[in-house]
């Protein structure tokens, strides 16, 4: 699997990461993301290497330029420009892997967001492959965004919210979840249902 394309849209020259993205335009981004997958996936998975578009979404307009502070997009702007690169790689090039943002969207870290994830990704735009966290995000929705200060609730809500991958290991993944699935605070129905996308 390749942590790869960076195909976050930036507006802000202050954020440190501007150099990892491929500029400001929308369009310039979604067709330098299609050929990106495209390349790394081929025709066949089976010869390929899944690509891992990141990060989902609006990174690149930090609030200050500075990196995993909150972003304030209006919902056309977050539509038509931000989402338009991974919209473009899932229809375009069968996206096979999406990694979150670490930011709050709106007051809601993208993490934890059920309508990035789910409700847009997966069902409206038919995404039907992986949600990695990036590193440790799933801890930061305990440590930074803190909402919660259950390692097992920030294991659900991130489960809840589409993450299918703990990265860059199983760590509240890990025996926090088997604990929490155990005592019932966690349902086997929903670790099933991410486990059968992996499958």
């Amino acid at each position: 699997q390749g942590l790869s394309p960076v195909i976050d849209v930036t507006r802000d020259p202050r954020w440190g990461r501007g150099e990892e993205t491929f500029g400001e335009d929308p369009y310039l981004v979604s067709q330098m993301g299609v050929n990106f997958v495209r390349g790394l996936q081929g025709d066949d998975l089976h010869t390929g290497v899944l690509a891992t578009a990141k990060h989902f979404v609006g990174y690149g307009l930090p609030e200050g330029g500075m990196n995993w502070a909150p972003v304030h997009i209006p919902a056309r702007e977050l539509r038509e420009v931000f989402m338009l690169p991974f919209e473009t790689a899932v229809k375009e090039a069968n996206l096979q892997s999406l990694m979150n943002a670490y930011h709050e969207l709106d007051g809601v870290p993208c993490v934890a967001s059920k309508e990035l994830l789910t409700d847009i990704l997966r069902d409206e735009w038919g995404f039907d492959g992986l949600v990695v966290s990036d590193y440790f995000a799933i801890a930061e929705a305990q440590r930074t965004h803190r909402l919660t200060d259950s390692r097992a609730q920030a294991a659900k809500l991130a489960l809840e919210a589409g993450i299918d991958v703990e990265l860059p290991s199983t760590d509240y993944y890990g025996a926090s979840l088997v604990e929490a699935v155990e005592n019932g605070e966690i349902e086997i129905e929903l670790v099933d249902k991410i486990v059968a996308r992996h499958l």
